[in-house]
């Protein structure tokens, strides 16, 4: 059908299929000296009745959670002079002591103004720095969701996430620095001393590696990440003392990789390379050596830093260093129990989106953990209840560092000291417990 509105200069046509409604259909204004194009009413009044349903929806809840009511019930039932649940109660359910606690909300509160208690737009105040660190620490002690948390602390699903992440942020801030230290002088010292007591001179601790579920791994990653178990996995690579103190920890390489992968990935010897380290000297059955050792399992290279168990030992002395070496060995294994006993989200799937995320998660309970054994010593293990850096600049000369740097990496990895090394700690134990 054709409508003729009158007029030489201007002609305006509105073509319509009568048995069809077509979207492409245009209503054509064609005038001398322009052309435009506009939508036919039909798709005008479609939209318009689209914003009409949409504004008509059901109007955002706005839920009253009274947080007043939610810090005051957590602080008379931990914190207040005669609180309701014991301190033994409090450390099973918080993982650490008070003080412990209370020193990490108040450092925290410092570091990250979003852990200030502030006003909205309408004089309210909102949650206290109390209420989003014990959400935070509520969801890495038992893995629970962050919807889970609401009804004990009166927090919302979105704001106990947001909290997790700030709080493990300002964790690593705050006290990354000496908790994720390599060991100084007297670190040293003392662990040489317990090696010694061991009958393992030389001893800086145990290196292995663990696997991290990662559930929600995008699938463009899944290939990557999935190794020798079904799911995506990271890998963390740790170096723990028999006190359990982890002094290293490397986290974030995918699942698809050994234990040699990450090692070659690792900063764990960067110390040593670049001259940084602590001094070591020991000497065992006559020799002496000037670099400490970690007791690592089979996969691992025959280097002069590691000192491996014999798989087959075809006499008794080797039988017995052999036995000797994989119970001390046992230090790392025992790290990662504690470390997931005590913090369930690592124990279960990780089911961030974000690796740096999830980077910040497992290093803020690593974190934790070397604060908690700092504290309670022995009584810790009671457990009931990619940051790429700067670019490196490349060397025109081969000055003096440089030569050092190579002379350590090739000494790192000897296979001689490494055997001779491990002869020597075979009649070291052997001399030490005899036949017995």
């Amino acid at each position: 059908m054709a409508v003729w509105f009158g007029s030489s200069m201007c002609r305006t046509w509105v073509l319509e299929e009568e048995e069809e409604e077509d979207e492409d259909d245009f209503l054509l204004l064609v005038d001398d000296d322009d052309l435009e194009v506009v939508q036919l009413f039909e798709l005008e009044n479609a939209e318009s009745s689209r914003r009409i349903r949409r504004s008509n929806g059901p109007p955002k809840q706005i839920r009253q959670r009274d947080h007043a009511a939610g810090d005051a019930r957590i602080r008379a039932d931990y914190f207040g002079p005669n609180p309701v649940y014991s301190a033994l109660q409090f450390r099973r359910r918080f993982r650490m002591r008070v003080h412990v606690f209370e020193r990490i909300v108040e450092a925290i509160e410092g570091a990250d103004s979003y852990f200030k208690q502030k006003e909205d737009a309408v004089g309210h105040l909102g949650l206290t720095s109390l209420q989003k660190s014990v959400a935070a620490i509520r969801i890495l002690a038992y893995g629970l969701p962050a919807d889970a948390i609401d009804e004990y602390v009166r927090i919302a699903e979105s704001t106990a996430r947001k909290a997790l992440h700030h709080f493990c942020r300002a964790i690593i801030s705050v006290f990354g620095e000496y908790y994720l230290r390599a060991p100084n002088a007297a670190d040293v010292e003392r662990l040489l001393r317990i090696g010694e007591q061991r009958g393992f001179p030389g001893l800086l601790g145990s290196i292995d590696c663990m696997h991290w579920e990662w559930r929600n791994c995008p699938v463009r990653y899944k290939g990557m990440f999935t190794g020798r178990g079904k799911h995506p996995s990271m890998i963390l690579e740790a170096v723990a003392s028999h006190d359990l103190w982890i002094w290293h920890a490397y986290f974030g390489m995918p699942g698809s990789c050994n234990d040699i992968n990450v090692l070659q990935k690792s900063p764990v010897f960067s110390p040593f390379l670049k001259g940084e380290a602590a001094p070591v000297s020991f000497t065992v059955n006559g020799h002496t050596y000037d670099m400490g050792y970690y007791l690592a399992d089979g996969i691992y290279p025959n280097w002069s830093a590691f000192v491996k168990t014999i798989s087959n030992p075809m006499d008794t002395k080797a039988a017995r260093f052999a036995k000797e070496q994989e119970s001390a060995r046992k230090d790392i294994e025992r790290a990662f129990g504690v470390l997931q006993s005590r913090w369930a989200i690592v124990r279960g799937p990780a089911y961030g989106f974000h690796r740096d995320e999830i980077r910040n998660i497992l290093t803020a309970c690593i974190i934790m953990h070397n604060m908690i054994i700092e504290d309670e010593g022995k009584l810790a293990e009671n457990t009931d209840y990619e940051n790429i850096g700067v670019t490196a600049a490349p060397y025109r000369t081969i000055t003096q560092e440089r030569s050092d740097y190579i002379k350590k990496h090739h000494k790192l990895k000897n296979p001689a000291i490494h055997s001779q090394l491990q002869m020597d700690l075979i009649e070291h134990h052997w001399m030490r417990h005899g036949s017995s």
